[in-house]
């Protein structure tokens, strides 16, 4: 017995000591691992290069240990002393990291306490601060604090797997890396990092610092595939993040094909956001101004609030062009840009009798105010300002379709809408100008205020749901100011100081200003509905005054027109026409209307019994009115001759001095009725079944009706419910007119018809026409009979219609997310108040380059409009023989193919068939070459003429690396 029990104790002891070893190191593994990932099969492929892993020890047979210290071990307490508070001290080691690193791995994890080294398998990763780093295979050292990963690779070599990391400043893909977590510095091989736009691949890369890396074997390219399609290619690099790259000796090459154009250094800028550099220009010819470079200037970044681009065009005919483009903006305040620009255009060399020369200008400004920013208070510009010629020496290379721009007009508006009260209030100034006629008119000041319809015997707090009928009477103020200047622009090119009646331009301008004052006051009332709601009664009055400055006194006779202006000279002509002569004065021109309104609506149903048309729905809404409008300026009506045949014609001396007289239909006052009748016409049809889906979808059976819902607005629940939806067949249709009883002949008006429909929800089809009731002379101009007077055999004669089409198709998207997340971004820029300039000009250019903008994701678009207008005329005034045809018809077309996944061909045109010919055709071919486009321009047919072939880049840090070739020339029409 005490030899059994002395072995007893001493395996016990033994026992003891071996547990008390074991939990010491377990303790220390489990302290150093944070994070560990098992799995049933603890190996690598073979194919990888990673470093075999040893046997590793299950997390679940880690027993959690911990530390604890037995008050009832009296040994261990020194009873002798006072009771003491404690005090702990850490000494940090001088290889702690200065923050927790975190890892996981998908496979497996093994911690080396004697080593101090952690190695993780299978998808790893680890975090430091912002530095992150994921990788088949991953080793820490925690006494270093270096890292080293390795790429994983398949059977047959190729990695399957890239090393990837990102410092907080770029993200890199490597094979492998060597990198230390304290001082950011490393040797990587094989690394791909990103750079905004640009791509650059480096054979081995040295990281110096967070922001430096130096790196031999390199090849810059703004393409993102492993094996880029082109690049450029050194062999020394030195990189800064985020701000540039120096290289050596450079040459580029294209799909590992070098070309052997070689430059000492190069320089590359890796800058986010905007930077001031130059801009390179493209080279273009045309026959209008030869050969030249186009685009070439400077482009300077002031601040994060202003920039400004100086940019110009030189041409060996002697054409240049100089702009200046600065823009400006500030985040939900405002945005704007100016554009100032001067040419001076060249044809041909002197002593040829074709020689031109003229120096023109222009001016641009565009203004918004975010509504953000002070809301009820809205600030805008939109000024376009340029001599007469600027436009017309413009090539359609320059500007696309700015050359057959003859009218121009300007605007500078700010209102302020009083957010508490019904006050608006708008002040603006107005610009136009016609660059065929040489006028121009300037509204400078004009001024609107109004006061919204108010109800002054409305309660303020109504009781019961209905209101009395005097509660329902509204009315409202509109005031308005406006001064106008109108005259030639040739007046500031003529020699002579004897210009019109012998007065210089500033009395020119004195004598042309006019200004007039507006005053309306409209009272509406609202009548309760009567016969169960069916009849809506609505009277209205409305009462105006316009203060005007003068009356107009029109003549017949000679005139003399001066012609030589333009060109420097004198010359000029007489002829008859229309003379005005102005009287200043303070009047006051009147008006007021009474009226009444009558409207019901009246509903036809047809049942039928067939199963697919249910029922036809006819909806007939007529109109009914009466109106009086007083004649308070029956002294200032006269009449006046209009052509050589002494036709007269009645104008209002308050008018204004440019306003033309009138021919038909024109009454001092008026009294009687108005009519009218508007129809639609639907149909409802039982919904098509669904289809049924395969096994393991789910059927949803309102999924039918949502989408029925969707496409016809008009389908009630109910009706979907019953499976019955409703299809509108005719939109509207009917017809307009008026009978005026005071009128002395004429009472009757034209007849107005129209009719629009939408059919199948693709095909829009609208026509109108007007119906003159009375009998027409040679010259197109009713008589006082009616038509079917004197044993006419016709209520009228349609004196003009017009019939249009349009219709458009496209196929279903490759990529419905794609094509969602497109049309989103399409839809916030255009919502977006601060981006619509820029929208707009982007809308422009992609007008102008349609093979630039092409949505492969779209296999095939087309879209038709057809025009088909009539218009009686009689014979020509002058020459007294038959006008033209009255008969015109159009038809524009457009559309886009993709004849292979990578290559698209868009068309569009204009065909008028009444000269049978072709007026605008263009067509484009664009491929996409990934990271390259390639596009092809042709215009063959029209007065200007146009041929353009670019290959560029996608990248817009590489815009100007491109090969561009235009041509463009000016037919002589036929």
């Amino acid at each position: 017995m005490r030899k059994f029990k002395r072995i007893y104790h001493a395996v016990l002891i033994l026992a003891v000591i071996s547990l008390l070893t074991v939990s010491k190191q377990i303790g220390a593994i489990n302290f150093g691992l944070q994070q560990v990932a098992t799995s049933e099969i603890d190996t690598v492929p073979a194919g990888n290069n990673i470093p075999p892993a040893i046997d590793t020890i299950p997390s679940d047979t880690i027993p959690v240990i911990k530390d604890s210290l037995s008050l009832a071990d009296s040994t261990l307490i020194d009873t002798t002393q006072r009771a003491r508070s404690d005090t702990f001290t850490l000494k940090i080691s001088k290889d702690t990291l200065s923050a927790p690193v975190t890892y996981t791995a998908a496979d497996s994890a093994i911690g080396l306490v004697q080593n101090k080294t952690i190695e993780l398998y299978g998808k790893a990763k680890t975090e430091y601060e912002s530095s992150s780093l994921e990788a088949p295979y991953l080793k820490l050292n925690q006494a270093t604090g270096i890292v080293s990963a390795v790429s994983g690779r398949d059977s047959t070599g190729a990695i399957s797997e890239y090393v990837k990391m990102n410092d907080g400043q770029s993200e890199y893909q490597s094979d492998s890396l060597n990198y230390n977590f304290k001082n950011q510095r490393g040797i990587i091989s094989g690394t791909i990092s990103q750079q905004g736009e640009m791509f650059v691949h480096s054979q081995l890369s040295k990281k110096v610092n967070e922001n430096t890396v130096y790196a031999t074997g390199n090849f810059f390219t703004t393409c993102n595939l492993d094996h880029p399609h082109f690049g450029f290619r050194a062999n020394r690099a030195k990189i800064v993040n985020k701000k540039l790259a120096v290289t050596g000796a450079v040459r580029p090459e294209f799909d590992s094909v070098p070309v052997p154009i070689y430059l000492p250094f190069g320089f590359y800028p890796l800058y986010q956001g905007r930077h001031s550099g130059f801009m390179a220009p493209s080279f273009e010819t045309n026959d209008q101004e030869g050969v030249g470079l186009s685009q070439f200037g400077y482009y300077l970044g002031i601040s994060d609030y202003w920039d400004v681009q100086f940019y110009g065009d030189i041409y060996s005919g002697g054409t240049w062009r100089l702009n200046a483009n600065p823009t400006y903006r500030k985040i939900y305040k405002y945005q704007g840009n100016l554009n100032f620009s001067i040419q001076s255009t060249r044809r041909n060399t002197k002593g040829d009798p074709d020689f031109y020369k003229s120096n023109t200008y222009a001016l641009s400004w565009s203004h918004s105010s975010d509504s953000r920013s002070r809301p009820g208070v809205t600030f805008g510009a939109n000024v376009n300002w340029s001599t007469t010629g600027y436009n017309r020496n413009l090539s359609n290379s320059f500007m696309g379709q700015a050359p057959y721009n003859n009218v121009m007009s300007s605007s500078i508006t700010y209102s302020k809408q009083w957010i508490d009260k019904p006050f608006n209030l708008t002040l603006a100034m107005n610009h136009s100008q016609n660059n065929s006629t040489h006028l121009m008119t300037i509204n400078f000041p004009t001024a609107n205020f109004a006061v919204t319809t108010l109800y002054p015997f409305q309660k303020k707090e109504s009781v019961g749901s209905s209101r009395k009928w005097y509660e329902q009477l509204g009315i409202g103020y509109t005031g308005s100011f406006r001064n106008d200047f109108n005259f030639y622009d040739t007046l500031a090119y003529s020699k002579s100081n004897n210009l019109i009646d012998n007065r210089r331009i500033y009395n020119f301008l004195l004598d042309t200003a006019r200004w007039s004052a507006n005053h309306n006051i409209p009272i509406t009332l609202s009548l309760p509905a009567i016969a169960g709601g069916a009849l809506v009664i609505a009277p209205s009055v409305s009462y105006s005054q316009e203060w005007v400055d003068g009356i107009s006194t029109m003549t017949w006779g000679p005139r003399t027109f001066y012609t030589g202006a333009v060109n420097g000279g004198d010359s000029s002509y007489v002829k008859d026409t229309i003379n005005v002569s102005l009287e200043r004065g303070f009047n006051i021109k009147q008006q007021a209307s009474f009226g009444i309104s009558f409207n019901t609506a009246l509903y036809g149903n047809y049942q039928f019994k067939g199963e697919k048309v249910k029922a036809l729905r006819h909806v007939i809404r007529p109109q009914f009115g009466l109106n009086y409008t007083p004649d308070l300026t029956k002294n200032y009506w006269k009449t006046v001759q209009i052509d050589t045949l002494g036709t007269k014609a009645l104008y209002n001396q308050l008018d204004g001095l440019y306003s033309r007289p009138v021919t038909q239909f024109t009454s001092r006052r008026s009294g009687g009725i108005n009519f009218g009748i508007d129809n639609n016409l639907e149909m409802k049809v039982k919904a098509k079944p669904k289809k049924k889906k395969d096994e393991g979808e789910e059927d949803d059976e309102n999924e039918e009706f949502d989408n029925t819902l969707d496409t016809y607005a008009n389908t009630s629940k109910e009706d979907a419910e019953d499976g019955i939806k409703k299809i509108k067949l005719i939109d509207g249709f009917g017809f307009n007119g008026s009978y005026n009883f005071l009128a002395e002949e004429m009472k009757l008006s034209p007849i107005n018809m129209y009719f629009r429909s939408n059919l199948f929800e693709k095909i829009n089809l609208n026509a109108s026409a007007t119906l003159v009731p009375y009998k027409l002379n040679d010259y197109g101009y009713a008589t006082p009979i009616y038509a079917w007077a004197e044993g006419g055999k016709k209520i009228g004669t349609i004196t003009n219609a017009n019939i249009s089409m349009s219709t458009s198709f496209q196929s279903k998207p490759k990529d419905p997310e794609k094509a969602k997340a497109r049309e989103k971004a399409i839809n916030e820029r255009l919502n977006d108040p601060m981006l619509m300039d820029e929208q707009q000009r982007l809308m422009e250019y992609a007008r102008q380059n349609p093979a630039e903008f092409v949505d492969f994701n779209t296999p095939w678009s087309i879209s038709l409009s057809y025009s088909l207008t009539y218009s009686r005329k009689g014979r020509n005034l002058n020459t007294l023989q038959s006008s033209v045809s009255p008969v015109t018809s159009s038809v524009n077309f457009n559309g886009s193919f993709n004849l292979t996944p990578k290559w698209n061909f868009s068309v569009n045109g204009y065909y008028d068939f009444t000269t049978s010919q072709i007026q605008t055709f263009s067509m484009a071919i664009s491929r996409d070459l990934h990271c390259w486009q390639m596009a092809i321009n042709v215009t063959p047919i029209g007065l200007y003429r146009f041929f353009n072939f670019t290959i560029s880049p996608k990248a817009g840090i590489l815009q100007d690396l491109k090969i561009n070739r235009t041509r463009s020339f000016v037919t002589n029409p036929r």
